[in-house]
């Protein structure tokens, strides 16, 4: 099998995060499966690929569809290929060498008034992007408070907008304290604020799991997630505890959005709601405990 190196997430990385959500060792999931301790370690460091039944093994223990991690994530021809809305700018920016996503919302109306959804930690591609297309912030919408997507407001200097939107939950998790002349707003608010004056509606959804307050933004068929999905896969958990409610946040979120809905995560490609459906391993697991099948 060829491995899709283009994912934010390999095939090594998704068996990690449901045996982190299980909480299960190695030598439980060994004797589940009849694969070895070392050829788990092996798979999770991305050393070694199972096989078709391996994967059906894998997938009933942990409690996920074996045959869904094997479509994206060994078929690099079928990562999307995304283009997106006019208004909609994504920023490549790099947070301590590691790639991260910002993205700009344009005013349809006047393309020199913009949001910004997530920082990307607020580097210097970011800043250049904003001045060369001599944009006003009016707003910063964050999905979660980690640092390399709400990290460093005040790098903004003049750029920095009145008014900073994040759940409450995911303050203590920012990298320093929101700047003085800044006022923090619940996420549930934006939808009011921007209603009108030229904006698409903007709808927030709950998508907690991978931290308390994380949240995504659903504007001109766009959809903002933060870390609560990744194409092909999700963000990890902010505890064991966590793992269920980062599922139904999946599952709550390519349910309750249409088929054609594009996708943009904090990291790795674009996607679509109808391919996440199709493949990410997430979208359909079991939130409870798994069955035990038997080994090879």
């Amino acid at each position: 099998m060829k491995v899709n190196n283009e994912l934010e997430d390999q095939y090594s990385d998704v068996l990690k995060k449901f045996r982190y959500g299980r909480k299960m060792g190695l030598r439980s999931l060994s004797e589940m499966t009849g694969l070895s301790p070392d050829r788990l370690r092996e798979a999770e460091a991305g050393s070694y690929v199972p096989s078709e039944p391996e994967w059906d093994l894998l997938g009933r223990s942990l409690g996920f569809d074996g045959s869904v991690i094997q479509k994206i994530h060994f078929s690099p021809d079928m990562t999307p290929r995304i283009s997106l809305p006019e208004h909609i700018v994504p920023v490549g920016e790099s947070y301590f060498g590691y790639p991260v996503w910002a993205y700009l919302a344009l005013n349809p109306h006047d393309p020199k008034r913009a949001l910004l959804i997530d920082t990307g930690g607020i580097g210097e591609i970011l800043l250049s992007t904003i001045k060369k297309m001599d944009l006003t912030l009016e707003g910063i919408l964050l999905t979660h408070g980690h640092s390399d997507h709400a990290g460093d407001l005040a790098r903004l200097g003049r750029y920095l907008p009145e008014e900073v939107f994040l759940s409450e939950p995911d303050v203590k998790l920012l990298d320093g304290p929101v700047p003085a002349r800044v006022h923090r707003l619940e996420p549930e608010s934006v939808s009011r604020k921007y209603a009108g004056d030229g904006w698409n509606h903007i709808e927030v959804f709950r998508a907690n799991g991978h931290t308390s307050g994380s949240v995504a933004y659903l504007t001109g068929g766009v959809l903002f997630v933060g870390d609560a999905i990744f194409c092909g896969s999700c963000g990890r958990a902010q505890t064991p505890e966590d793992f269920p409610e980062s599922l139904s946040s999946v599952k709550r979120l390519l349910d309750g959005c249409p088929d054609e809905t594009i996708i943009v995560s904090g990291h790795g490609p674009f996607t679509t709601v109808r391919k996440e459906r199709d493949w990410n391993p997430f979208y359909g697991a079991r939130s409870g405990k798994a069955e035990e099948p038997r080994p090879l």
